[in-house]
């Protein structure tokens, strides 16, 4: 009767320490969740502080160029870069500039839009060419 028990005592410690051994793992996988929380929470007051400061530089630099005598020019060559991006045509014949909405030219009829755009690339491209050769020499 006393080995028995004895069984009954080893299996019962045996149980005991299976749910501890999940318990520590649980409460492990629970401390290292709140250390990520933390270490994350600390990163985010880094990065809103950063954020901050690089606004108030932005402002400034926008005031400064604002105020600047280039300002138009800069405002004119933002609009080239966004034109372009866009995937307008953006011609500069002699100190005009035209910007070609792309979505309207290849509207045309009978998918010739994207002939006449083609040939507005080409014209684009070759005009940028001689600029440059001209700049050079």
């Amino acid at each position: 009767m006393e080995a028995e028990t004895q069984e009954d005592k080893i299996q019962l410690l045996e149980a005991e320490r299976g749910r501890l051994v999940e318990v520590v793992k649980i409460e492990s996988r629970r401390q290292a969740i709140r250390d990520r929380i933390e270490s994350l929470e600390n990163d985010a007051v880094r990065i809103i502080r950063d954020l901050k400061n690089l606004d108030a530089e932005a402002r400034l630099i926008e005031e400064q160029i604002t105020d600047s005598p280039v300002a138009e020019e800069i405002k004119a060559l933002h609009e080239r870069v966004r034109a372009r991006q866009e995937g307008d045509v953006v011609i500069r014949l002699g100190r005009r500039v035209y910007r070609i909405d792309r979505d309207i030219i290849k509207a045309f009829p009978a998918g010739s839009g994207n002939l006449v755009l083609a040939y507005f690339r080409v014209m684009e491209r070759v005009l940028d060419y001689v600029r440059a050769r001209n700049r050079g020499g």
